[in-house]
């Protein structure tokens, strides 16, 4: 029967796995860094997009301009060029952007309303 792993565990007790022959340790506590190199190469298999350069977004001034971002969000996810993370956090606000125009242009249309009504009270 294979010896157990001698250390502790983060929680303080004791470690179930088989220690390796020739030691009182398992793979992983004979080797405290490969813990971290197999979390990371199981973290890089798990990316579902490349690292390209930096994607610069100006800031949507119009509703077309928020039409233009998302476009190239679309574009740029399907071609795993950007995070879905991202795309996703981008999307999101995209669409309350979309509801401040709407609000912005309805805000200038009960203005231009009250404007005109004004001055077709005050005439004689």
């Amino acid at each position: 029967m294979a010896e157990k792993c001698s250390a502790k565990t983060k929680r303080g007790t004791e470690c179930r796995a088989g220690a390796v022959k020739g030691t009182s340790f398992c793979a992983l506590h004979a080797d405290p860094n490969r813990a971290a190199e197999l979390g990371r190469m199981g973290g890089l298999k798990n990316r579902h997009y490349v690292d390209t350069e930096p994607v610069i977004i100006n800031p949507p001034k119009t509703p077309e301009d928020v039409t233009n971002v998302l476009c190239r969000v679309m574009v740029d996810l399907r071609a795993k060029k950007m995070d879905p993370k991202i795309a996703h956090t981008l999307t999101y606000m995209t669409r309350v952007l979309i509801e401040a125009f709407a609000a912005t242009n309805m805000q200038k249309e009960l203005e231009s309303l009250r404007h005109q009504l004004q001055t077709k009270t005050e005439k004689p």
